[in-house]
This record gives C-alpha cells, sequence and structure tokens, in this order.
C-alpha cells in the first residue's frame, strides 16, 4: 500500500491553521477554484510523451459541483464550474493573472497602455488593442467591442434581462448615472479610435490595492447581442446608438435556445461552446482554431473538452473504467485515499496543492434568529470542528477559525498570530446556553421561564418566536452528511431547533442569492477566493453588493464592513500595513461569525495515466491546466 501523504503542517487536533471590480468568491459544494499567490506542496506527474503540434483527442473533466446551463459571466450564475467554462469559452481580456501570481496587461491583446493621473484626483486608462485578434466567426475584434461591453454590461437596459446586477465596473466616472439610465453617455467611457479606448476612474476609488484590475476588460460581439446598435465616443463620454433595448437583449442573450447565454456562438476564448446536455448535466466545448493564445502565446492541443457532474460516491470508479479522465479538486480522506489507491495500481496520475479557501457553514445574516451574532455563535459551539476536520479528512485538512484558507499568504504570514488571536470556538454546550440566554432565548412555548429542555422561544415585539434553525443542503455531499450526525443532538441540547432540506445544487444557491421560493438560516458548502480578494465587496452594506453575490452572507455590520474596506486603499506594494490590516479584518470576522469556518485543505487532481502535461496548483486552475496539457491516444 502507498503510503498516504498528510499535511505536514498538521499536528495534534486541537492546533488551529490557521476580474473590473474584483471578483466575488464562487460558491461550490466542497470545492472551490481561483485562488491568491501561494507556498504549496505541489506536484505533478512527469510526461511521458510528446504535445502534439494539432489540436486531438477529447478529456471528460468530472465535477461533483452540478454543471449548469449558463454560460454568460458570474453575474448571472457563480457556479465555480461555469466560472471556469467562462474564461474558457469567453477570452481576449485586457488584464491577465499569470502562472506566478501576478496581474498583468496581456501583450498578446494589448499593443500599448498608458495611465493618466488626472488634476480632479481620477486616473484615465488609454488601452490600445492589437490588429488580427478574431471573433470566432472569423470578424475583427476592435475596441467597439471592448467599449460596447461596458456600456452594455453597466445599462439599465441590461438590468432589465433577469435582474443582470450590471455593477462589475462601479468604479469608473459616470457609472451611477449611465446604470440608473439618466445619462445618455457613460462619461468615463471613450472610443478613441477603431483600436483604442479609454477608462476614467473615479477619484473616491484611489488609490486602490487591486488598481490594475481597474484596466480588466472583455469584450462582447456588438454585432451578435446588439445588431444594428453602434458605439461612438465624444467629448461627454461614449454612447449606443440604434435601438438598444431591453427586449432586444431579452431576445439576443436571455432566449433559452439561441440567447448568448445559454448558447454563446460568437466568442474569442480557447475554446467554443459546442453544447449542453441537460438529462447528464454536461457541457461540450470545441478547441477555437481562431484562438491567439494566452498572455504565453499557448494554445491548447486537445480538441474536445466535456465537463460532466459527477458523483462523489462513485467518481473514482468512473476514473478507474475510463468513463472519466481528469477529477480535479478532490479533498476528503476516503476521496483522497481511493485516488491513491488508483496511483498506486497505475491507473492514475496525481498532483497536490493546498486550498485557498476554506468550507463553512455560511448563515444568512438577514434572517431570523441568525441575524443574531450570539446565535451564530452559539451554533457555532455546538459543534466539535476539530472532529469534524479529522473525520471529514482523514489529516487532509486543517481547521481555520475565520475567512482564510491554507494557500493564502496572509495565512502563511500570520500563522502564529492566528493561534494566539482568534476566538477557536472549542466546542462547549453551556457556552452555547449561556450565549442563547443573553440574547433572550429564555421562554418555553407557553411563554414561562424555559424548562432546560426542548426548544427555546423569545419574546420579539410581543409574538412568541421559537429558536429554528432551517438549513439547506445538498444530497450525495460528505460534509452535509457528517454535519447531520454532529449538529443536530448538540443544538437540541443548547435548546435549538434543527430543520434541514435537502436540494440540488441550483435551488441552493438560488436560496442563498434570495431568487428561490425560500431562504434558509443557513447553508453549507464551500468558497474559493478570487485572484483579486477583495473582501470589502463581500461585507459590504451596500445592497448592490449583496443582490450581486458578493456579499453572499447578507450581512449588514458596520464594525465588519469598515474594516474589510480600510484595506481597500492599501497600495499593493506596502505589504506590511496590508498585513496589520487583514490581521484587524479577520479579528472582527472572527467576532461577527457570518460562517462557522470548518477546514482548508489539501487538493488533489487525480487523472488519466494518458493525461500528459497536467499541471494544476491554488494559482492556476483546470480551466488553465487544459491550455498546457494534452491527451496521449
Amino acid at each position: 500500500m502507498k503510503n498516504k501523504r498528510l499535511l505536514s503542517l498538521l499536528v495534534a487536533g486541537a492546533m488551529t491553521v490557521s476580474l473590473a471590480a474584483c471578483g466575488g468568491q464562487d460558491a461550490v459544494t466542497n470545492n472551490p477554484t481561483e485562488s491568491t499567490a501561494t507556498e504549496t506542496t505541489e506536484t505533478a506527474a512527469e510526461p511521458t510523451s510528446e504535445r502534439p503540434t494539432e489540436p486531438t483527442g477529447q478529456l471528460v473533466i468530472g465535477t461533483i459541483t452540478q454543471v449548469v446551463n449558463e454560460f454568460y459571466d458570474t453575474s448571472f450564475n457563480n457556479n465555480a464550474t461555469n466560472y471556469m467554462m467562462y474564461d474558457l469559452i469567453h477570452g481576449c481580456d485586457t488584464v491577465t493573472y499569470t502562472m506566478e501570481g501576478e496581474f498583468a496587461f496581456d501583450d498578446t491583446v494589448v499593443a500599448s497602455h498608458e495611465e493618466t493621473e488626472n488634476e480632479d484626483g481620477t486616473k484615465t486608462y488609454t488601452i490600445k488593442i492589437k490588429d488580427g485578434l478574431v471573433w470566432s466567426d472569423g470578424s475583427a475584434i476592435t475596441a467597439k467591442d471592448y467599449v460596447f461591453a461596458l456600456l452594455a454590461e453597466c445599462s439599465d437596459e441590461m438590468t432589465g434581462v433577469d435582474g443582470y446586477p450590471g455593477n462589475t465596473y462601479t468604479t469608473i466616472v459616470g457609472y451611477d448615472e449611465w446604470h440608473d439610465g439618466t445619462a445618455d453617455t457613460f462619461a468615463g467611457v471613450n472610443l478613441i479610435d477603431d483600436m483604442t479606448f479609454s477608462i476614467t476612474i473615479k477619484a473616491e476609488e484611489l488609490p486602490y490595492h487591486w488598481d490594475i484590475s481597474y484596466a480588466a476588460v472583455r469584450p462582447r460581439p456588438m454585432a451578435v447581442i446588439a445588431p444594428g446598435c453602434d458605439v461612438v465616443g465624444g467629448d461627454n463620454g461614449a454612447s449606443i446608438t440604434g435601438e438598444f433595448t431591453t427586449e432586444l437583449l431579452q431576445e439576443t442573450i436571455n432566449n433559452i435556445d439561441t440567447g448568448y447565454r445559454y448558447n454563446p456562438q460568437v466568442t474569442c476564448g480557447p475554446y467554443l461552446f459546442a453544447g449542453f446536455d441537460e438529462a447528464s448535466q454536461q457541457a461540450t466545448l470545441k478547441v477555437n482554431p481562431s484562438y491567439h493564445g494566452d498572455y504565453r502565446g499557448v494554445k491548447p492541443v486537445i480538441e474536445t473538452l466535456v465537463i460532466r457532474t459527477v458523483s462523489s460516491d462513485t467518481m473514482m470508479n468512473e476514473l478507474e473504467a475510463g468513463t472519466v479522465d481528469v477529477l480535479y479538486e478532490c479533498s476528503g480522506a476516503d476521496t483522497i485515499n481511493a485516488g491513491l489507491d488508483l496511483v498506486e495500481e497505475g491507473v492514475a496520475a496525481d498532483t497536490t496543492y493546498y486550498r485557498n479557501g476554506y468550507g463553512k457553514v455560511q448563515f444568512d445574516c438577514s434572517q431570523f434568529p441568525t441575524d443574531s451574532e450570539k446565535v451564530r455563535q452559539a451554533i457555532a459551539y455546538c459543534l466539535d470542528r476539530n472532529e469534524f476536520a479529522r473525520q471529514y479528512s482523514g489529516g487532509y485538512a486543517a481547521v481555520v477559525d475565520a475567512a482564510y484558507g491554507l494557500a493564502q499568504p496572509e495565512y502563511t504570514e500570520n500563522a502564529d498570530w492566528l493561534a494566539e488571536n482568534m476566538n477557536h470556538y472549542e466546542m462547549n454546550i453551556d457556552t452555547a446556553k449561556q450565549l442563547l440566554e443573553e440574547d433572550g432565548w429564555t421562554l418555553n412555548a407557553d411563554g414561562t421561564p424555559y424548562s432546560g429542555t426542548g426548544t427555546r422561544y423569545k419574546d420579539v415585539n410581543g409574538e412568541l418566536k421559537p429558536l429554528v434553525i432551517t438549513w439547506a443542503n445538498t444530497s450525495g455531499n460528505p460534509v452535509s452528511d457528517l454535519l447531520s450526525t454532529m449538529l443536530p443532538t448538540n443544538m437540541a441540547e443548547a435548546g435549538m431547533e434543527l430543520q434541514a432540506t435537502t436540494m440540488d445544487f441550483a435551488t441552493l444557491t438560488s436560496a442563498i442569492s434570495h431568487e428561490g421560493d425560500t431562504i434558509y438560516n443557513m447553508y453549507n458548502l464551500a468558497t474559493g477566493f478570487a485572484t483579486a480578494n477583495s473582501p470589502w465587496y463581500n461585507y459590504s452594506e451596500d445592497p448592490q453588493w449583496m443582490t450581486a453575490g458578493y456579499n453572499s452572507n447578507w450581512i449588514a455590520d458596520s464594525e465588519l464592513s469598515n474594516a474589510a474596506g480600510a484595506m481597500k486603499s492599501i497600495p499593493y506594494e506596502d505589504t506590511d500595513a496590508w498585513m496589520e490590516a487583514w490581521r484587524t479584518y479577520i479579528q472582527i470576522w472572527n467576532e461577527k461569525l457570518p460562517d462557522i469556518p470548518l477546514y482548508s485543505d489539501e487538493y488533489y487532481d487525480f487523472y488519466s495515466t494518458k493525461v500528459q502535461g497536467w499541471y494544476n496548483s491554488s494559482i492556476w486552475g483546470w480551466q488553465r491546466a487544459v491550455l498546457d496539457a494534452w491527451v496521449a491516444e
């Protein structure tokens, strides 16, 4: 039997380890996505064949995060698997994220760029696009396609398409008036010539820690999304001419059969959308022969990608049988050990790296009674998180105490401080009871003083309300299964009633975003941090960041919001100030407890031995790995 590799930083169970407005965190069942730079134990199999010069072969990628019929962007759906496919289908972004973990202008897309600091405190980015970039139908990509994307996706017309939030570019001068439909032009966006455009950033949004991300724009094919329309520049900014209406966008974007949201046929990423099968929950992508290459000039040589939903219970059997070729971001002892057995048998190869994210119980802080900090803390005290991590991961994870992951540089720089300064919420039912009493949960159902058993009640404006916590979870999820054995009894002992509802992941995410029929008090899932991790959006009190899925806890807490917001203006190079502000934010987060952080773990990718050149890491996701990889038939 091959020795199973364990996290070297794990010791005794009591140890606690501890794209543009930047993208929000990505919700997944138990496996998140993008991340920031890290120190990891990255390993990968060595290639045993030559990389082809022309696209060939097929790669089936299995994911336990349900593949859904959404292919526009994260504003419509923030599903982690689809997030990766957005990047594969769409492209030509002005700013890229490199293999080394840095933001940079993409020199394969951008011919030149200038930054001008204006007298009024604003900053203008002027970007010239390279000649020769084309859409998949052979038509030229020009500056108009970039300006159109900025104008269309911030417009009130676009807001009419299923409530599209249009808040990606709130930092640009004139956004508010353009988004509200009270201005005829977008003042901070201009079309200079066929290949050049500019963006001017609001003075109040500067300085900004991730300032290069302000210059990140992804083009959209204007001729497809707004046929008959055009964009023009002028002294007062850019505008869209022609019959640009919500009714038009409902047809070109939201038509379930032909709309760009569900069937994008003119794109510019490394792969083309080739179809979605609802029954098997799988998407098929074909290599784009017109793709110009990533920032390194690398073009994919795998002809077909099939991204298919799999069950965590059977996915290793599928890998062994050859019905899937890649299983990425695998976690948990049962899954990892089963995969390592296949590696030992010579059936599979593996890559390992630490997670830039964490598994959690996520609270909806707008819902009674989890709008109470003390109730959230009491629930945390009802769970033995060390035992949970031990049972779930079998030594491939460590408990975390706030919103951070093992791959984050903030963690690695502050591990000792975190161990000393975090409330570790070690299980204590008596402490949970005390917190609930302090919060007013002191009555029985008949209004008499609480007897010490059964469900607690509280007088809320003359109405007796029970301490019932509704919990949404997903089926076939080992975290859900484990929580269902560990939480209910302890919560009942403290006087809380836990009501669980099992559903598919799409229904769960709809509930989190308040789009479903029912909103729950808590959910179990996991999150991965965006490349430009921006907690000031994730805990903002501004309703626009809640409705867009950034503040998915729906928490309105000024102390937390201000602590996260204090990080926003720290210059990128001022590491000391950033770390100090991060410690303040994370300590307040630990007190407010919008989530119960459960674990951050070691990931494994397991893949067929025919898959060559596979390199995935905490900063280089599978949608990047497929560009370098090939299939040896």
